[in-house]
């Protein structure tokens, strides 16, 4: 489900070439939140952090990220330098991937289909290197009868990934038995078997996909270092357990729900409404023009999507008055990468929790 923004090559773009800004850098205090626009290396233009929006986020596994956009994919380093960044051409399958996890810092699994709404979409893992790609071998549900439309030739739609412990937890959307509008179905697939088990399922109306119809409903998935399963949901933030048990569920209404679990237990939310914070935060580094747009983002009112972001933990639930409405979003080890924007005012965010956090 890619915005037109997403749809757009690096080469068709007026990127904004890197100019730091003059003065002294802001002081950050122990108890500051700290977003600062990523620089990477790009073939056309030099150093840049300003260009389109990326449509995905995913962490590499050591430190650095992924981040694609249709036929453009950048891979950052946990020190900041570009280590990939390529445009691949129309006919590429990798041009149809529409989501992402890593398997290594260069092999990701993703699920990819064809332009459209309510497009098929295959379960494959690529190496980033070559390009190559592998499908996951597929097999039907382990528990007899908890599949009510059989087995995996009613596969409807893949949406978003994550991975654990040589395992795949994909959201597979899939039309209702007896008729009704659609299930977002949680299974958690062996990659090298293919054997796969329902998790959970969580029902969709056609109330739920309002702005993104005819797409299905987004549903986004993480998972923190316990294996609890994070799922965000245009009505709701809903947290399971390593087994599929539901430990939460948290009301809420948003446009492109998202959701990027932390250490400690610290998760990000978006979707809702804004609400007053009284958290803190110092934007550093970057050029003038990304730091203006982020500080566009302090709030939804005037965005397409007014999908404000809180933190939660076991013991709290805060609102963040900064990053409002993003693409996507990961953690990386140490911080988040948060993407937004959209065609031509796209930015790569590092965001840092206080040095007291958690």
């Amino acid at each position: 489900m890619k915005p037109a923004a997403h749809r757009v090559g690096w080469a068709l773009l007026a990127s904004s070439v890197l100019l730091l800004g003059s003065g002294c850098a802001p002081t950050v205090g122990s108890d500051d939140w700290t977003l600062e626009p990523i620089t990477w290396e790009s073939s056309s233009f030099g150093d840049i952090d300003v260009a389109f929006a990326m449509s995905i986020v995913t962490p590499d596994g050591e430190g650095g990220f992924w981040s694609g956009s249709a036929g453009s994919w950048l891979h950052v380093g946990a020190d900041g330098d570009t280590l990939a960044q390529f445009t691949i051409d129309a006919d590429h399958p990798l041009r149809g991937v529409d989501h992402t996890a890593a398997l290594s810092p260069t092999t990701l699994l993703v699920t990819r289909g064809t332009e459209g709404p309510y497009a098929a979409s295959d379960l494959s893992i690529v190496e980033m290197d070559t390009r190559e790609f592998t499908d996951v071998p597929v097999k039907p549900l382990a528990q007899a009868g908890s599949d009510p439309l059989g087995t995996e030739s009613d596969d409807f739609m893949f949406g978003d990934v994550a991975v654990r412990d040589d395992h795949a937890y994909v959201v597979r959307y899939q039309p209702k038995s007896p008729p009704g509008y659609l299930d977002a179905d949680i299974l958690r697939i062996d990659l090298d078997t293919g054997e796969r088990e329902l998790m959970s399922s969580e029902a969709l109306t056609l109330e739920d996909s309002t702005q993104t119809a005819p797409e299905v409903p987004p549903v986004d998935i993480d998972l923190d270092g316990d294996g609890r399963i994070y799922l965000a949901t245009p009505s709701y933030r809903i947290v399971l357990d390593a087994d599929g048990a539901e430990l939460s569920r948290t009301a809420r209404t948003a446009t492109r729900p998202v959701v990027a679990a932390g250490p400690n237990g610290q998760v990000l939310w978006w979707g809702g409404a804004e609400a007053p914070s009284h958290t803190t935060v110092v934007t550093v580094g970057g050029s003038g023009e990304a730091r203006e747009l982020i500080e566009q983002r302090t709030t939804c009112a005037e965005l397409l999507r007014a999908d404000a972001l809180r933190i939660t933990s076991d013991s709290t639930d805060d609102p963040l008055p900064f990053l409002c409405s993003p693409n996507a979003a990961a953690w990386t080890g140490d911080s988040w990468i948060v993407a937004i924007g959209g065609e031509g005012d796209g930015v790569l965010v590092r965001l840092t929790p206080p040095t007291n956090f958690g």
